[in-house]
């Protein structure tokens, strides 16, 4: 079984003879005797460790036997990490990359379409690049380790400035006597 580091499961023990001991390893080489435990249902109690648990069994004057050993991995918790693009700003029609760091977990891009953060398909690596951009855009990634419960990184935004225009540049008056001026007049820039 599986859980996320924290939580506890319980395990059960059918088929058998004998008085119980739970017993507990973290390694699943030496066992160690859980006190108290000796009901066939047994609580993990919260674990942050893969470990592994098996029951001695013993009948009057018998050998002890030992039950299957049942295994619960623990999963590290999910840790959404931090988001920084390579450049907070960039020209309309260029891109950048972000890079995820501090996190635990598998990752899946999204970015915010109007108010709904939306899975960016196949963008699951450490680092995103943003394609071509023409809007500004923001950006987290949602990391999930095994089966616990998805965290968020923080949010980046990617700014993006319109495209420089050079515009028209045109003078009041195109011809003057020496020693006068004029104005130029820019538009469409």
């Amino acid at each position: 079984e599986k859980i996320c580091s924290g939580s506890s499961t319980s395990i059960t023990l059918s088929g058998h003879t004998g008085t119980i001991q739970w017993q507990s390893s973290t390694d699943n080489t030496n066992f160690s005797d859980i006190g108290g435990q000796t009901t066939t249902s047994l609580s993990t109690g919260n674990l942050t460790a893969t470990t592994y648990y098996r029951a001695k069994l013993t009948s009057g004057s018998c050998d002890p036997a030992y039950s299957s050993t049942a295994t619960v991995t623990v999963d590290p918790t999910s840790v959404g990490g931090t988001a920084a693009p390579t450049l907070a700003n960039v020209c309309s029609g260029s891109g950048t990359t972000i890079n995820l760091s501090g996190y635990t977990g598998t990752i899946q891009w999204q970015k915010l379409n109007g108010s709904a953060w939306v899975n960016i398909d196949g963008q699951t690596s450490a680092t995103l690049s943003t394609g071509d951009l023409t809007t500004t855009t923001s950006y987290r990634a949602v990391v999930t380790s095994g089966v616990c419960s998805s965290n968020n990184s923080s949010e980046t935004t990617v700014n993006v400035d319109p495209t420089s225009v050079g515009g028209t540049a045109a003078p009041t008056l195109a011809n003057v006597c020496s020693g006068s001026g004029t104005t130029v007049k820019l538009s469409g820039n």
